[in-house]
């Protein structure tokens, strides 16, 4: 209690550029046609022990991913971004004024931009990095002005929903906070919000969002971190209608993944952490131990996108051979899980997600060697009768 009371007072809030997000809790906006947003997460930059760690240094990646997200903004597409955690490296007036370096072409705020380029919104998860030293997310706050739930007693809340009505189907977003032990006696408060937003019949789909993933392969991430998000997700299908789940999207793994564990009828889990921040190999099956699925793999159509990739990657960047053996569970890597090791091709990029009635549209835009981005994937949810169609 004392350190992050020592925290606070260290924290001079007024200095933090501020974001403008892009709904209030509880609000609700109306759409004739379609919606598009992007979904980014692990923005910060590397720290120090990275640089001992198997974690690859891109240094570049996040300039490129924030100005793909920028010419979708342009061109009138991306109506705002949704930030998946660990936004900073530490909630910090210095890491807070560096991230608004990175993404002021991107999102309005207090800071000026100087290209002069068309910008939008935000709205914002909770990550580690966001609650390490600063639990009460004074940072986080002072950021994202007016956002979460409103809690009182001058605190920060950091779970809240809002509605989409789009050509006549509502879909129901739910942001919340996986950092249980940060949280404390909040996380009751949570649950008690959650339960209650979920219960309640006004709604036809819901997305959640979190920062922990229930399930990921990506090394040194647990999957279900201190049990929370198996523990939030029993949350919503407890008390949600059946069916009303269609995509868990978390932002913790520093590379990116797609798993349907419960085919195409069943919710899509989409883990997007490579945002820019140092990149983890992307494993392609393994075990989880988490929500139910002890065995798992990446969604197919998914995995070979990757493969594919990979090998134009590999080419460019001039990889070794053995590269290519772990990414295909070949040669000296004969009976060990495929790996798409990162120095080769960091999983890194973001999802471009578009809503249309009942449809929902996510793909993946992925960095390139030179620097461009291009989709090489996309999930289609077309309604409850066909779910879950898979292609380019």
């Amino acid at each position: 209690m004392l350190f992050t009371v020592a925290m606070a007072l260290a924290l001079d809030t007024k200095k933090i550029p501020t974001q403008d997000i892009f709904v209030d809790d509880g609000e609700s906006k109306s759409y004739p046609q379609v919606v598009e947003f992007a979904f980014v997460a692990g923005t910060r930059d590397g720290l120090p022990e990275e640089k001992a760690s198997k974690r690859v240094s891109t240094a570049k990646a996040q300039a490129q991913i924030a100005a793909d997200i920028s010419n979708g903004v342009q061109e009138g597409r991306v109506g705002f971004v949704i930030l998946g955690g660990d936004i900073v490296t530490a909630s910090s007036v210095a890491g807070w004024k560096a991230f608004t370096r990175d993404w002021v072409e991107v999102l309005t705020g207090s800071e000026p931009p100087e290209g002069g380029r068309l910008r939008t919104r935000v709205v914002p998860v909770a990550g580690a990095k966001e609650a390490a030293g600063d639990d009460r997310y004074f940072g986080f706050g002072a950021a994202f002005p007016g956002v979460g739930a409103d809690i009182g007693y001058n605190r920060v809340g950091t779970w809240y929903h809002f509605d989409f009505e789009v050509a006549g189907h509502t879909w129901r977003f739910l942001v919340v906070d996986s950092n249980k032990a940060s949280l404390g006696s909040r996380w009751d408060e949570q649950s008690a919000y959650i339960e209650k937003v979920v219960a309640e019949d006004d709604y036809d789909s819901l997305l959640l969002f979190m920062h922990h993933p229930l399930i990921t392969l990506a090394p040194g991430q647990a999957s279900n971190e201190g049990e929370a998000p198996e523990e939030l997700l029993q949350l919503v299908d407890g008390n949600s209608k059946v069916g009303a789940l269609k995509a868990v999207f978390a932002g913790a793994p520093h590379a990116t993944e797609v798993f349907l564990p419960r085919g195409k009828f069943g919710e899509i889990y989409i883990n997007g952490g490579g945002g820019g921040a140092p990149a983890d190999n992307t494993v392609r099956w393994g075990h989880a131990e988490a929500g139910g699925f002890p065995d798992i793999k990446l969604e197919t159509t998914f995995d070979f996108a990757l493969l594919r990739e990979f090998e134009k990657q590999a080419e460019a960047r001039a990889c070794s051979p053995t590269a290519l053996e772990h990414a295909t569970s070949e040669g000296s890597w004969k009976g060990f899980p495929g790996e798409y090791e990162a120095s080769c091709m960091p999983t890194q990029g973001w999802w471009d997600v578009s809503l249309a009635g009942e449809r929902l549209s996510a793909s993946f835009r992925i960095v390139q060697p030179d620097g461009t981005l291009r989709s090489i994937y996309t999930a289609d949810y077309s309604g409850k009768k066909t779910g879950w169609t898979i292609g380019k």
